[in-house]
Formats: structure tokens, C-alpha cells, sequence
């Protein structure tokens, strides 16, 4: 019987150092640590979707596998901010690069035939992973999207979306409402020089700025962090999921980044994967077409949640 509760002690723990991680830091600390508190959520995007809260398939493997960073530092002034961004890395094994070929093959689409590289024995390369997913650039030559010749719309990208909520999670803040941190770049992980037929297999998204409390100073509050993929071609998505669509597309994986200032010990901040119970409620396509006719991707994303304003050290109760 000891065995077996000293078992079970060790899954419980597991599971809360995966799915609830969390680091305190006093707000009236004099200084930081040598290096900021980091946080890190790994998980896997599945296609179609999985739901978190569902058992697992036996044998089934994520397309990619993802990892939420998440950094809490104090800013000059001496408030916090949350600095957060994803990393998605497909693994680069023979096993890997079949799967990708026969999950990913849509031969239903004339199209794809622009998308999809060989080499001389027929096989089909690896293709860039960041040039999959990224929005910004121009179309089959800095990305693989592009305007699909039968729809007229060009939705071939990933994206990561943050709003920000009260402690019930019953209003938005204002630091979100009318403009969501919003942004559908993705950069190389580990390399910098790459082109369409370069092989790279990890790609990260822009770096997001959260400033618990934000301008209304609220001691306790949240952030919901949804990955959504612009077109799902017909993907079935889970049971639980939100069923209106982002774009053509929906949602891949969504996070929640909860705060709370307690007297005794300062900041605290959680973060966690769960079944998204909401859609984004965003404007994808306005968006993207401002995107596609920008000189730079950084003029239509939003990075900060106050990108002119000081963060708000909530007032001791």
C-alpha cells in the first residue's frame, strides 16, 4: 500500500509541475535574480486537434511538438511584465518525414504541387517549417501560402492570440478588448539564413508582452493564449471545441496564464493547457489583408499589451 500511494504522490506531483507550474516573486523584492524566473509548458499539436482533457490515442503521434516559454521579469521602472512566446519543432526522422508525407499529401488540391519539394529518388523533402506558418512575405517565395486560385484568399498560416480577463473571467480588460496581442510570424529556431527549400524543422512566434494588473491595476486576473491555424481544409475538430471558425480554420492549442498579487509572498503566475472555451472572436481576414499589403509584419502585429503606458503595481489592500 505504501508503494503504490508513493506512486501515485509522484504522478499527482508530475502532473501539477507540467500543467500548473507557477513562480512567485515579491513585488517589493530590491532586486532580481541573476537570470528572469522561467516558466515552460510543452505540447503537442495534433492533426486534427486533440483535446487535452481526453485520454490520449494509443499510437498517435503529434504533428508537431510545441513548447509555451514563459519569462517573468521586472521592467526598469520596477513593475513585472510576462514575456511569452511558442516554439513548434517537427522531429526530423525517417518515421517523422513519412508521416508528414502521408498526413499532409492533400492530393485533392492541384496547389499543393507548389508547395511540396522532391528530390531525385522521388521523395518528398522536408519543408521549412517557419515558411509554412508565417503570414508575412511574399507568397511561395518567403512562405509557402498563397492566394488559393479557386477561393481568391490566401489563409495558408498560423497564428497566436492573447486576451486578457478578470479573475472570473467574465469581462475582458480594456488592455485587449478592442485590439488582442496578436502576431503571424515565425522565425527559425536555431538558424538564421534560410530560404523555401532550406530544411528547418523548429520555428518560433514573436515575442508577446504581458504586464500583470495592466492599466487597471487588478490584483488577480488572466490571459487566454490561443494557436489557431487559418484554414483546417475539412479537419474534424474535438467534440469540446469551439465551433466557429478562425477564418477558415480554428484553434490548435490553447494556454491560460493566470496572476494573483498575494500579500505574503508576492506575484504568482500559473501556466496551464486546457480545451478552449471560447473562439477568438477576432477579424482574421481584415487582419491578414493588411498583413499581406504591409512592408514589415510588426506594423499590423501587436507585441504589448500597453505599448505606450507603465504597468500598474496593484495597491496594497
Amino acid at each position: 500500500m505504501r508503494t503504490r500511494n508513493i506512486a501515485l504522490a509522484a504522478r499527482v506531483v508530475g502532473a501539477v509541475l507540467i500543467w500548473g507550474p507557477s513562480c512567485t516573486w515579491a513585488a517589493d523584492a530590491p532586486s532580481l535574480p541573476a537570470k528572469p524566473t522561467v516558466q515552460t509548458l510543452d505540447f503537442g499539436v495534433f492533426w486534427p486537434p486533440r483535446d487535452p482533457s481526453q485520454p490520449p490515442t494509443n499510437g498517435t503521434q503529434p504533428l508537431l511538438e510545441g513548447r509555451v516559454v514563459l519569462r517573468l521579469e521586472r521592467l526598469s521602472e520596477g513593475s513585472p511584465a510576462i514575456r511569452l512566446h511558442l516554439t513548434l519543432t517537427r522531429r526530423s526522422d525517417e518515421a517523422a518525414r513519412e508521416r508528414w508525407n502521408s498526413r499532409l499529401a492533400f492530393p485533392e488540391y492541384d496547389w499543393m504541387r507548389q508547395v511540396r519539394v522532391w528530390d531525385a529518388d522521388q521523395r518528398w523533402l522536408w519543408p521549412n517549417v517557419p515558411y509554412l506558418l508565417r503570414l508575412h512575405g511574399t507568397e511561395r517565395v518567403e512562405r509557402y501560402g498563397g492566394v488559393d486560385p479557386g477561393k481568391g484568399v490566401d489563409n495558408d498560416f498560423a497564428a497566436v492570440l492573447i486576451r486578457k480577463y478578470d479573475v472570473a473571467g467574465t469581462q475582458e480588460s480594456e488592455d485587449t478588448r478592442r485590439a488582442p496581442l496578436v502576431s503571424a510570424e515565425w522565425s527559425p529556431a536555431g538558424t538564421n539564413r534560410v530560404d523555401r527549400q532550406s530544411i528547418v524543422h523548429a520555428a518560433q512566434s514573436d515575442e508577446f508582452t504581458l504586464h500583470p494588473g495592466g492599466a487597471g491595476g487588478a490584483r488577480s486576473g488572466w490571459a487566454g493564449v490561443w494557436l489557431i491555424y487559418a484554414d483546417f481544409m475539412g479537419a474534424k475538430l474535438p467534440e469540446g471545441w469551439p465551433k466557429v471558425p478562425e477564418y477558415a480554420g480554428g484553434i490548435l492549442a490553447y494556454f491560460e496564464v493566470h496572476w494573483d498579487w498575494k500579500a505574503e509572498s508576492g506575484l504568482e503566475v500559473s501556466l496551464r493547457q486546457s480545451t478552449p472555451p471560447r473562439s477568438t472572436g477576432f477579424a482574421w481576414e481584415r487582419w491578414a489583408s493588411r498583413t499581406h499589403a504591409a512592408s514589415d509584419s510588426k506594423s499590423t502585429a501587436r507585441l504589448s499589451d500597453l505599448p505606450t503606458g507603465k504597468a500598474r503595481i496593484p495597491d496594497e489592500e
